[in-house]
């Protein structure tokens, strides 16, 4: 993938893939060399040509950009590519908290309380500053993850806790706007309002990280859908 003359983007492995996009780890050189490490999420090849699709991860894209926060995911960079987009983030050196509670269940292990704690803690600030982030102008964005599962939690080797993709967010600056009645997010994790397709606000966020709360202390599912 190559964005500009005085940066370009190198793929190294596919990490991960979901309904709209797959995310590689890649890393960026720059003219004098320098290279970082990041992650590149691009929209699948064959929904590359759905606007709809399209309008989806462009929002993701541009809510994105507004965020900076340690407990949120930065957005370096937005770009085109072989007729689809990509977006480049930061690349963080660890599992979700999906395999990290699958890996303590298959080791007949628990989450320290502790841990479990700080962990929502961590995904909570976050939420705050996403909740309250302002545009240029000094206007609301009026941010809702509406995603918030273990899949979207990140856990970094250096015990960094991170929230990530805001494709499911609900912002007033979305270019495409979800349709009356459509239920977006994972069934486990869904406030009521929310499972009942009706609107929602950021008390949605605060019940999913309760929900991932109490999984990680009992070591279980709470909903199944």
């Amino acid at each position: 993938m190559t964005q500009s003359p005085s940066q370009r983007y190198e793929v190294i492995e596919r990490l991960d893939a979901g309904g709209m996009a797959e995310v590689f780890r890649g890393r960026a050189i720059s003219i004098e060399g320098f290279e970082k490490q990041v992650a590149i999420k691009r929209v699948l090849p064959h929904l590359a040509k759905n606007q709809k699709f399209v309008n989806m991860f462009l929002d993701e894209a541009k809510l994105s950009l507004f965020l900076d926060h340690a407990n949120v995911v930065s957005v370096f960079d937005l770009g085109r590519a072989a007729d689809t987009y990509f977006i480049v983030m930061e690349y963080i050196d660890g599992p979700n908290l999906k395999r990290l509670l699958e890996w303590v269940r298959d080791h007949r292990e628990t989450v320290p309380i502790e841990l479990a704690i700080y962990i929502a803690i961590e995904v909570c600030k976050g939420l705050d500053y996403a909740h309250n982030r302002r545009d240029h102008a000094g206007q609301p964005l009026g941010i809702v993850h509406r995603d918030i599962s273990p899949p979207n939690i990140l856990v970094s080797r250096q015990g960094e806790v991170k929230v990530t993709d805001f494709g499911l967010a609900k912002a007033q600056s979305q270019l495409e706007v979800t349709d009356p009645g459509v239920v977006k997010g994972k069934f486990g994790y869904l406030a009521p309002e929310a499972a009942l397709g009706s609107p929602v606000d950021s008390r949605t966020d605060i019940f999913a990280v309760g929900i991932v709360l109490w999984e990680m202390l009992a070591g279980r599912r709470l909903f199944q859908g």
